[in-house]
């Protein structure tokens, strides 16, 4: 398309208007729709007078009494009134428990603690709140916590991350007003994390470097912990630690610090060093920087930190991948959970010393799991839950409340790997590792997601209360204690949020139905069963969202509302959806989509998931019109109204580049022209779609914001770009392509094999591989990107097939100066080949590796591995020589298709080199820093083709097709 216009700027932090929105008290004015009492209610319109006579040393319940009376002030109940309203310590069974006694001649809030009392006061604003009047329901109310620990995070604050960097610990912002506590604290939160790290607030006699500029950060977190502490809410460290050490400032402590401490060093892979937690030297580091760090803030809730699965930290942190390959010389001796003990008990013995009341909760972040050749995917889960089995007692263990989970959609099985609000859990892993911590009364916590979650975390909240319901009460009947209820995002104070607050709290309502009715009745008293209805409608929809986690992470629920459209394939890839900073998302459809769903299978998903989605709308959108005005309700509905423009938007998108698809495909029972039509008919729906959505952002900035990006995925001005650019596409690529028609003109194949030297003509063998076999395959040569000479690297490659299996056989040799590499299972350590094949068009790629040591890895995008592919290393004088054979059937391709493929070498002295030389792009995790462009051609010959060559006739050869057949 010749029409372009440069993408819009981010909006300036000042922009941010939902900031001012968190400053605004929590109560402004409360509307009654009833004025008379019912027979077991109280009215209470002529006047309260609170009494506070709980105990109150810190005076830490001013701020729950003056938000009790700023609601008697909203509600318009006069607070020098007769009805006395008695907040008084009491014997209950546990902290932060309460039992509320309403009687015709006053209410008691009794509590033994001051937060029992704090939340026997919000109980009593819900229960005047669902009366919808100002009445009291007459009766006795006895709750007690069942998730003792509720943790989120700042909505707005630095994520210490790149691209960045920033810390909310370095700057005088006020990240925590006073109005933005008061919602979480009503809301039911009660600790906040924030990032940190070792290096930057714990000095040590180890490392001299850090902690230099500890004072101005422990000097700010003092005061956070302090103001947050008048709400009730107890703020929480989250950090990696211990780190290994490498050459990655972000991640690990510096090569420098292993060199003046050798034996802090423990398994080894490439140039990373895992922390080994087994000398007397780095028990007393771990010990010491927690102890400094708690001592000097005192008050501080506790510390979060991943001990498994996110960076190099302790020597133990190599389970998820293969521990038994662990090389530490102490730790490799030990058993798992024998260096998960010698890594968290010197931690929590520093924060018992300097805080015997804080917590520390270790989180084993395992997203997936993969099932390897040299163990299984059940070996693995057995020895995480060997883990938990032996916790150490007086440590907090977290694990994903949904990784590994499994679920059927469209008659196959499906896994959800990292969080997810769809899938209601828990996974079998968090379900084991809870009955065994149950068995020996350890904590355990979950981490998932409250507000939203990966799938889609462009809006404030998904109205989805009925999922939450069914998660805590399976954490309820698995003894959960604990919850991380967000990472960088989700976290915004909501109806979600509020649910997730009652939840943590026992008993629970008897149903589903009835928990929705509770909590509707709050905000939208007469209306509340209508919400209930609705939210019961959005739950069964959003449980329909793929169980996949490129369509996560990548997926255009997010933002494809703002994405262009390509009628003429560009081949361009999708961004990241956590991150700014990348071009606007591309035609490389199936890189949403990876290997675990088909593109028609997503569609009906989402159509699934559209229906019923609007079902719940059309409830909704009545009420737009009797809430006019009270901006609250409005904007609930809104956002509402956005999910439901983003899935429609994610779907007309995958519609498009299927039918996109047929509209070029030669074989295609649509035809061009009615594909055309429909494509246009997609284009349109998309404007009307982005003018909706910008519509909405304008009245509600939340919209669009992602909170781990820091910055905007959509806003209007982005939303309007969009609309221009489809504009755009309909007058200027739809005419010619109207016109080619109208002429018989054949429209171009999305794209062509490109020049005979990256092209490869694979030969169909029906006889066993022998020499006749290979001297018959042409040898390709692999070429550094430079074109420089690889003296003594020589590096060859040849492929056959037989119609069943893909057969490779690569020949690298090896210059005598070379140093000798150790044999090793990792990749990093060794000479190794990787061998990459998009087996579809706009598809990812499925990568197989093979090293010289015979290390094999099958790079799929997918769990649970497709294992249907083999690999030999075989050494000989002067190199190796590796056969690698993998099944068509794998590939989901048969004889007949061409492929692009690379064929790569890397080796620790050699670097890269390629039979198509890359030229690598931006780093994108799971896809690498592969382009579309650095491949090559092979074409599988088919016996009637290779026939014709042979005769000198020309013959047709099929381009994989983005819809397998």
């Amino acid at each position: 398309m010749k029409f372009a216009l440069p993408e819009p700027c981010q909006p300036p932090e000042k922009d941010w208007h939902f900031i001012d929105s968190l400053k605004t008290p929590l109560w402004n004015s409360i509307v009654f729709q009833r004025t008379q009492p019912r027979r077991n209610e109280i009215s209470i319109e002529g006047g309260v007078s609170v009494q506070a006579l709980l105990p109150d040393a810190d005076g830490v319940l001013l701020t729950a009494y003056n938000d009790l009376g700023r609601f008697f002030d909203a509600a318009r109940i006069p607070r020098n009134g007769s009805y006395p309203i008695v907040v008084q310590h009491g014997e209950t069974e546990c902290h932060e428990a309460y039992r509320i006694e309403i009687r015709a001649d006053g209410c008691a809030i009794i509590a033994a603690d001051t937060e029992g009392a704090r939340r026997g006061i919000f109980f009593l604003q819900d229960e005047m709140l669902r009366t919808g009047g100002p009445f009291l329901p007459l009766g006795i109310t006895e709750r007690k916590p069942q998730i003792r620990t509720r943790l989120s995070r700042c909505f707005f604050g630095p994520i210490n991350r790149p691209p960045k960097n920033r810390d909310e610990l370095t700057d005088e912002i006020d990240y925590y007003p006073d109005e933005y506590l008061s919602r979480l604290a009503y809301q039911g939160v009660n600790g906040l994390w924030l990032t940190i790290s070792f290096k930057d607030l714990c000095p040590s006699s180890l490392f001299p470097e850090a902690g230099r500029d500890s004072a101005r950060r422990l000097a700010k977190l003092r005061r956070t912990v302090q103001k947050c502490a008048r709400y009730g809410i107890k703020i929480y460290v989250f950090c990696i630690e211990p780190r290994g050490f490498g050459t990655n400032p972000e991640y690990l402590n510096s090569i420098t610090d292993l060199e003046r401490h050798p034996e802090l060093g423990g398994h080894r892979v490439g140039d990373i060093t895992y922390f080994c937690p087994g000398t007397p030297k780095a028990q007393a580091y771990l010990e010491e920087s927690t102890f400094h760090l708690f001592s000097n803030v005192p008050g501080l809730g506790g510390m979060l930190s991943i001990n498994l699965g996110e960076r190099p930290t302790h020597c133990g942190s190599a389970l998820v991948w293969d521990f038994a390959a662990n090389n530490c010389p102490r730790c490799s001796k030990l058993k798992p959970w024998e260096v998960f003990r010698d890594t968290l008990t010197p931690l929590w013995r520093g924060i018992h010393r300097a805080n015997p009341k804080a917590e520390l909760i270790s989180w084993l972040y395992v997203p997936y799991l993969l099932d390897r050749k040299e163990r299984s995917l059940k070996e693995t889960e057995k020895l995480i839950e060997n883990v938990a089995a032996h916790f150490p007692e007086n440590v907090t263990l977290q694990y994903n409340f949904e990784s590994m989970g499994t679920i059927e959609q469209l008659g196959k099985k499906r896994m959800v790997r990292d969080y997810s609000l769809a899938y209601v859990g828990p996974s079998e892993i968090f379900t084991a590792c809870a009955k065994a911590l149950k068995k020996r009364g350890v904590r355990m916590s979950a981490k998932l997601q409250v507000g939203c979650s990966h799938e889609v975390a462009t809006v404030p909240f998904v109205p989805v209360p009925g999922n939450l319901f069914r998660k805590y009460r399976a954490m309820h009947e698995l003894g959960v204690s604990g919850a991380m209820q967000s990472w960088y995002f989700g976290s915004y104070p909501s109806l979600m949020a509020k649910a997730a607050g009652e939840l943590s709290f026992a008993p629970l309502p008897a149903t589903e139905e009835k928990f929705l009715q509770r909590l509707a009745a709050i905000s939208w008293g007469e209306d509340g069963p209508v919400l209930a209805r609705a939210w019961l409608l959005f739950s069964e929809a959003y449980r329909n969202f793929p169980a996949n986690l490129t369509f996560a992470w990548y997926g255009p629920v997010h933002d494809a509302v703002a994405w262009p459209l390509h009628l003429k394939p560009v081949d361009t890839p999708i961004a990241p959806s956590w991150l700014l900073g990348h071009p606007p998302s591309g035609d490389r459809i199936g890189e949403c989509i990876g290997f675990e769903h088909h593109l028609e299978e997503v569609i009906v998903l989402c159509e699934q998931m559209h229906r019923t989605w609007s079902e719940g709308l059309q409830l909704l959108l009545p009420l737009l019109k009797k809430y006019h005005g009270r901006i609250d309700h409005v904007l609930e509905i809104g956002v509402a109204q956005a999910v439901g423009i983003q899935i429609r938007s994610a779907l007309n998108v995958l519609k498009f580049y299927s039918e996109r698809e047929k509209l070029y495909s030669k074989t295609s029972p649509v035809a061009p022209e009615e594909s055309l039509k429909r494509l246009r008919c997609l284009v349109e729906e998309e404007i009307e779609n982005s003018k909706a959505l910008e519509k909405l952002s304008l009245a509600d900035s939340r919209l669009g914001f992602h909170s781990e990006a820091e910055g905007y995925k959509y806003f209007p001005a982005k939303l309007r770009w969009r609309t221009l650019l489809l504009e755009g596409l309909l007058s200027e690529d739809f005419p010619e392509m109207e016109g080619l028609l109208r002429q018989g003109t054949p429209l171009p194949l999305p794209f062509e094999p490109p020049p005979e030297e990256s092209c490869y003509q694979c030969p169909i063998t029906t006889r066993s591989l022998g020499k006749k076999e290979w001297m018959n395959a042409q040898a390709a040569q692999l070429r550094a990107a430079n074109n420089q000479q690889n003296d003594g690297w020589r590096t060859t490659w040849q492929a056959v097939h037989d119609g069943q299996n893909l057969h490779f056989r690569v020949d690298c040799a090896v210059p005598p100066s070379a140093t000798p590499l150790a044999p090793s299972k990792d990749f990093a350590d060794i000479d190794y080949l990787r061998i990459s094949i998009e087996p579809r068009r706009f598809w990812p790629t499925r990568d197989f590796l093979v090293g010289s040591s015979g290390a094999e890895y099958f790079d799929s995008k997918e769990v649970p591995l497709d294992q249907r592919w083999s690999a030999k290393v075989s050494m000989h004088d002067g190199g190796w020589q590796a056969l690698i054979s993998i099944s068509l059937d794998c590939l989901e391709i048969s004889p007949g298709s061409w492929l692009r493929l690379n064929v790569e070498r890397i080796a620790p002295e050699l670097g890269s080199i390629a039979w198509v030389p890359r030229h690598p792009t931006k780093y994108r995790l799971i896809f690498g820093d592969a382009r579309p462009e650095d491949f090559g051609w092979i074409c599988l010959q088919s016996e009637q083709a290779q026939q014709r060559q042979e005769s000198g006739t020309s013959s047709s050869v099929q381009i994989h097709s983005v819809i397998p057949d």
